[in-house]
């Protein structure tokens, strides 16, 4: 059986890998909260700033940024793909809550008839 480190080490080869995948999954996430609070034009806007500085076309001089602008592919993947999971996961939770009230309506007006 897979553990989690064998398959995080067949995935990232070292660890400042991890940690830009983690850092782009943190961020990611966090655009994905802020659009799902209705922060629709800011979010996009953070997003693509955070893409922008890991690929180094927005200049950064810290050293976190470095090790995430060293290899950016796990940062940029992971920072789209959460925040795409959490617009997705919204899309969802607003349709599902629709969808059950009109069930849920229309059984109560038949059992009232």
């Amino acid at each position: 059986m897979a553990t989690v480190e064998t398959v995080l080490s067949s995935i990232f080869s070292t660890i400042p890998e991890l940690h830009a995948g983690q850092l782009g999954l943190l961020a990611g996430i966090i655009v994905g909260l802020l659009y799902w609070h209705g922060f629709q034009r800011e979010s996009l806007g953070l997003l693509t700033g955070f893409y922008l500085l890991a690929l180094g076309i927005v200049p950064a001089s810290t050293t976190g940024l470095a090790v995430i602008q060293v290899k950016p592919w796990y940062f940029c993947t992971l920072l789209v793909g959460a925040t795409l999971a959490v617009i997705c996961v919204r899309s969802v939770w607003c349709w599902l809550p629709l969808s059950a009230r009109s069930r849920s309506s229309s059984s109560v007006s038949r059992q009232e008839i």
